[in-house]
């Protein structure tokens, strides 16, 4: 390049902020910044946020065309052509949306015979990966709900070994792109009244063997349920709550092991769908989603006697336990399982199996005061049902060894609501002539905490911490 051509001055805002250099596939983030479009997907691959503002930016972020500043660039190319400026080609569309619009168009035109085609729910996986663009143009065309009657139809069918391996691939693809996908919540108690057949279909996934698929399932039925009406949650089927609970147990099976099935890759069979880097579906944080929707749907159902007695039955409650033993005591999952705990030891057969977990009185008492005040409440709800109604001498003993009696006592001596204070004393008042005869009880605290007032407590609380 000569002295003259040197001597170009290129406008600043056609220079990408990444690469420093002349954009040839301008775009637009949702930040408001505008970049070359191959510099922001490899940026955005290794730090996931705007160079400019720093504001979050997920790899699925909108890409906004910005065809104005495009036709400026070419423009001034043109014009500088004979000072040695090369010009810059209209780029490629992106294959997303068009490709999509085109299956979504095959979809509506073929319906169900469309979505059993060898490579249709793999190119329609693929886009919804592409970013949340695709999904929501998904959703808007309905695609959620020809895969819904999809599933139906793929769960109800009778083959031989080799049909019973394309259903089965057919069934993974179909459960992992709605999961992608997700439903509408305004849309899916329609979904479920419509079709009564949803509710079998999904209890069939449930109770099969593939881990993933029950995860996808669990979270789908937690969407169809969530808004729709009571007499539905109500009457669950015993083989819905079996398969949630056969999903728990999974769980906590595989906590203390490496699952390969953790992070999976989606690869498209037809290299034409996608040409770059295929992208990652982290299996863990579905299993994550899923556990919650789990629990949530016990939480929900556990407030009807009938669903209490069919989950004691189904050994719910020394799963509940086993899954917060095994937990890194994360709140939320705390929260639901002591609340789902707190319901089933309102029943005598749920108090039993509680106590005969070894683990249940000494995990619950753990938990209390390190959690929540929600967690608090249902601890502490957990302990007054199963001293209260079971009050053999092996349950007191127990809690005089696992350091109950302690934690009650902490729980009169510092800063927490009133009413768990009045619970906690009135597990003391009750036992305290049992537990006297322990020798590692403090009996002269407990008498002293049993004897002064809630604000005399927190007056000498507050006089110990220095406010």
């Amino acid at each position: 390049m000569d002295h003259e051509e040197e001597e170009i001055e290129i406008p600043n805002y056609f220079i990408c902020p990444i690469s420093l250099e002349i954009m040839k596939d301008p775009v637009t983030t949702v930040s408001g910044i505008t970049y070359d479009r191959q510099s922001i997907v490899q940026w955005l691959e290794k730090v996931p946020s705007c160079t400019v503002t720093k504001q979050p930016l997920p790899l699925d972020s909108d890409l906004t065309p910005n065809h104005m500043l495009r036709r400026l660039i070419q423009h001034w190319c043109v014009e500088n052509a004979t000072r040695g400026v090369a010009r810059i080609p209209t780029p490629r569309a992106p294959p997303g949306k068009p490709n999509l619009i085109e299956e979504i168009k095959n979809l509506k035109k073929f319906g169900q015979e469309a979505l059993g085609k060898e490579d249709t729910l793999k190119k329609l996986e693929v886009l919804a990966m592409e970013g949340e663009r695709n999904r929501r143009l998904m959703c808007e065309e309905g695609v959620h709900k020809s895969l819904i009657l999809f599933v139906v139809k793929y769960t109800r069918e009778e083959e031989e070994e080799e049909g019973q391996r394309r259903i089965k691939g057919k069934l993974d693809e179909s459960l992992r792109l709605l999961h992608l996908i997700g439903v509408p919540l305004n849309e899916a108690r329609t979904i479920l009244i419509e079709n009564e057949r949803i509710l079998e279909s999904l209890t069939l996934v449930l109770n099969q063997q593939d881990f993933m698929n029950k995860a996808y399932t669990i979270v789908l039925l937690r969407n169809l349920t969530e808004n729709t009406s009571s007499h539905i949650v109500e009457r669950l089927s015993a083989d819905i709550f079996k398969g949630i609970i056969g999903f728990l147990k999974d769980v906590v099976s595989s906590s203390n092991r490496v699952n390969p099935s953790m992070c999976a890759t989606v690869q498209p069979s037809n290299s034409r769908v996608r040409n770059k880097a295929p992208s990652k579906l982290d299996h863990s944080v579905v299993i994550k989603q899923a556990v919650t929707a789990a629990l949530m749907i016990l939480l929900e159902t556990s407030s009807w006697s009938r669903n209490r007695t069919i989950l004691v039955d189904l050994g719910a409650v020394s799963e509940l336990i086993e899954l917060e033993i095994s937990s890194t005591g994360e709140k939320r999952t705390t929260e639901l399982v002591l609340g789902i705990l707190s319901r089933l030891c309102c029943c005598a057969d749920g108090r039993a199996e509680f106590l005969a977990h070894r683990g249940g009185i000494a995990i619950v008492t753990k938990r209390l005061l390190r959690v929540s005040a929600a967690a608090d409440d249902r601890a502490i709800s957990i302990l007054s049902s199963v001293s209260k109604y079971s009050p053999e001498s092996e349950v007191v003993e127990e809690m005089a060894s696992v350091s109950t009696v302690k934690k009650l006592c902490s729980v009169l001596s510092i800063d927490c609501s009133l009413s768990l204070k009045e619970k906690a004393k009135e597990i003391l008042r009750d036992h305290i002539d049992e537990w006297k005869k322990f020798p590692c009880i403090d009996v002269a605290l407990v008498t002293k905490l049993l004897s002064s007032s809630p604000k005399d407590l927190l007056t000498e609380y507050y006089s110990r911490v220095g406010v």
